[in-house]
């Protein structure tokens, strides 16, 4: 299996960057890797990086002029590939420039021929032709006329018929899966027409359907089925986007497929769908990472730490705020910068109703709905850090004041504020002290506030605008 990637020269990569993979210790979901991060960021360049090592030591890739980044040796590709068990492997462009490279194993001699390490890469665009000609291919053979035929990122996947003929053949193995997925048996076979093509016909509530109106979710189910059915236990699956084209519903059952998987397999995913950033697989051992472009241009990569996933472990078992951690927070992962952090969930509400009410536009995003407590801040704030987030505010309600100052005491590079009043809005006394806030019950806001509100959210926005 993938230990880690480093990766130097590549399209965005003009600094050396190294990514480790999450490795299954047998608990559902640990050998997931998830990439997040803004589009034009780097995560489909690690997938074609992995992607180059399927190549042998006769046949190495070549990167196009296009690919190759000049900050690295004037136009110079370094890719190296550590394992957990066959191996360490490198690819460099030869002394000379160029696109040509050489591909190396660690510790063997000149004249030891070898293959790499097979990694089964799923790209985005999974056009597939709806006729097509008759082939046969095993996983293996697969993989290596991708990267031997694969040289620019296109729209359709190359020889997938090879891999149609062999699940046509391997329907108990290929079809309990397809179910799993779609929730229902399908019915289909590969069929021939007068032109000697074949197509995929399928059979729906009673009616044929052929591959020529077939959905591009459904092919992309096929697909992504595909990479799993035949794969072996401790072998490598990266899939670029599987969310793409996908109900909900179905996003959801094929990260179920992927934990199951993931339990003696690494499944590396990009991704810019909540529903495949799992918190019980990070708990797990998943790993994840937030790619984004810096300012001189260069891919960053960052990833989530041991003490991160150790709040989530905390956040999950707290089952009096179980919408912590939910949809809404998992959006996080996706947002560029700007984040403002508050305790609650009715301070989200409250503020942004406070925002209509003062006319005033915030540019930011808050995180979810809340953090479920002012001690809980500190622990979003280091999640963000962990995944290089710059601009981050956190809110504290004004009987807070030592939590503000312990913020401030750990994420300098933050801004933390707190309001005059106890709390957001009037909170009758219920088993506590009644508090008297900046806002009314029903969420109108006290004439005695507007100024400081006003001033409050003026200064966020100057905050996240230098």
């Amino acid at each position: 299996m993938i230990d880690s990637l480093t990766i130097h020269g590549l399209r965005g990569f003009g600094e050396k960057k190294t990514i480790q993979f999450a490795v299954p210790n047998g608990q559902f979901g640990s050998g997931i890797t998830i990439l997040v991060g803004a589009n034009n960021s780097g995560k489909t360049t690690i997938l074609e990086a992995l992607r180059s090592f399927n190549s042998s030591k006769d046949n190495p890739p070549s990167f196009s002029e296009r690919k190759r980044n000049s900050k690295c040796e004037n136009g110079k590709v370094h890719l190296f590939l550590q394992t957990t068990d066959i191996g360490d492997y490198r690819i460099d462009t030869i002394n000379g420039g160029g696109s040509s490279t050489t591909m190396s194993k660690v510790g063997a001699d000149e004249s030891t021929w070898f293959d790499g390490p097979r990694v089964f890469v799923l790209q985005s665009r999974r056009f597939v032709d709806y006729e097509f000609g008759q082939n046969f291919m095993e996983r293996s053979d697969y993989l290596r006329n991708q990267q031997a035929n694969i040289h620019n990122r296109t729209s359709s996947i190359y020889e997938f018929n090879a891999r149609l003929f062999k699940m046509q053949k391997n329907k108990e193995a290929f079809d309990p899966i397809l179910k799993q997925v779609l929730g229902y048996d399908l019915e289909w076979t590969i069929e021939q027409n007068d032109n000697g093509m074949f197509y995929l016909k399928l059979i729906i509530n009673g009616c044929t359907h052929s591959s020529e109106g077939l959905g591009d979710g459904i092919w992309s189910v096929f697909t992504i089925c595909d990479a799993l059915y035949d794969s072996e236990q401790n072998s490598t699956i990266a899939i670029d986007e599987p969310e793409l084209s996908l109900h909900p519903a179905y996003q959801k059952r094929i990260l179920q497929l992927f934990k199951e998987y993931a339990k003696d397999r690494q499944i590396i995913i990009n991704t810019h769908s909540p529903c495949f950033v799992d918190m019980n697989s990070l708990v797990n051992g998943a790993y994840l990472y937030r790619t984004i472009k810096n300012e001189n241009g260069d891919i960053d990569v960052f990833h989530l730490s041991n003490e991160s996933q150790k709040s989530i472990e905390g956040f999950l078992k707290n089952i009096n705020q179980p919408h912590t951690l939910g949809t809404e927070a998992r959006e996080m992962f996706f947002l560029e910068d700007r984040i403002i952090i508050t305790e609650g969930q009715e301070d989200v509400i409250m503020y942004s109703k406070a925002a209509d009410i003062v006319d005033l536009q915030l540019n930011g995003t808050f995180f979810g709905w809340g953090s479920g407590g002012s001690s809980n801040i500190a622990k979003i704030a280091t999640i963000l850090k962990d995944l290089g987030y710059k601009k981050v505010v956190a809110i504290f309600d004004g009987d807070k004041p030592n939590d503000l100052e312990k913020f401030k005491d750990q994420f300098p590079e933050y801004e933390g504020l707190i309001i005059s009043a106890p709390d957001v809005r009037d909170k009758p006394s219920v088993n506590k002290p009644e508090k008297l806030g900046m806002m009314t019950q029903g969420g109108d806001l006290k004439d005695e506030y507007k100024d400081e509100i006003t001033l409050l959210f003026a200064k966020i926005n100057s905050y996240f605008q230098n």
